[in-house]
C-alpha cells in the first residue's frame, strides 16, 4: 500500500452502538497509512503481526529497552471491534514466556483514546525524520550558532497501529529528553506525552 493521508477529519464508522460510545463513529483526527514501515522490525517481537489483526481499530505500545539493559519489550494492546478492550503483554523474567493481564476499567479508555488522538498518535513522523537543528544568535558577531544532542543509550518506543485498513508503525528514543532539548519541535513533545498515557496507564 502506497502512503496516504487521510483526510483532515478521517472517521471511522462502526457497526455497532456501544455504551463507550455516543454514536455510531469514532474521531481519530489525521491518519496515515504506510505498510513499508513494517518491513523492518527494530525490537524482539511476541506477538503476531498487527496486519493480521481483524480489529476495526487496534493501538500497539511498545516499549523496548536497549540492549544492554538485559530487559524485554512490552506491551500495551487498545483494541476495539464491538467494544473496547485493552491488554498489557509482557516478557516472564528470564524465558520466552510471553504473559498478559487485562487493564480494562483501570482507567477509561474513551478518556485515554481521546487522549492518544489529541497527541496525533495516528499521524506523527518517525522520529527520523524530524528536523532537529537548534540554533542561537549572537547579535554582537551577527552570527548564528548550531548545535545538536546525541543520546547513545535509553529507551525506544514503538507506535503500531490499524484503523480500519490504515496500517503504520513508528518509533521515537528518548523522547521526553530531545523534547527538552528541542522546545520547538511540537512532535517530540506529543509523542512524550503519548508515552506519558501509556506509562500512567500501566504502572
Amino acid at each position: 500500500m502506497t502512503r496516504i493521508i487521510a483526510t483532515i477529519i478521517f472517521i471511522l464508522t462502526v457497526s455497532v452502538l456501544t455504551a463507550q460510545t455516543k454514536d455510531k463513529t469514532i474521531f481519530v483526527g489525521d491518519v496515515i497509512s504506510d505498510t513499508t514501515t513494517f518491513r523492518h522490525n527494530g525490537y524482539r517481537t511476541g506477538l503476531t503481526s498487527i496486519l493480521k489483526s481483524k480489529n476495526k481499530v487496534e493501538i500497539r505500545f511498545i516499549t523496548s529497552p536497549s540492549s544492554e539493559s538485559q530487559e524485554y519489550p512490552n506491551y500495551t494492546i487498545l483494541t476495539f471491534n464491538k467494544k473496547w478492550s485493552a491488554k498489557y503483554f509482557y516478557f516472564k523474567v528470564d524465558t520466552n514466556s510471553l504473559l498478559s493481564k487485562s487493564i480494562n476499567g483501570e482507567i477509561d479508555i474513551d478518556t485515554i483514546f481521546s487522549r492518544l488522538v489529541s497527541n496525533n498518535i495516528f499521524s506523527l513522523p518517525d522520529q527520523n525524520r524530524l528536523r532537529t537543528e537548534k540554533y542561537e544568535y549572537n547579535p554582537e558577531t551577527n552570527e548564528f550558532i548550531g548545535y545538536g544532542m546525541k543520546t547513545a543509550d535509553g529507551t525506544c518506543y514503538y507506535i503500531e497501529y490499524k484503523v480500519g485498513d490504515f496500517y503504520r508503525r513508528y518509533s521515537f528514543c528518548n523522547p521526553d529528553n530531545y523534547a527538552d532539548f528541542y522546545p520547538q519541535v511540537y512532535e517530540l513533545r506529543k509523542f512524550a506525552n503519548i508515552v506519558e498515557i501509556f506509562t500512567e496507564w500501566t504502572k
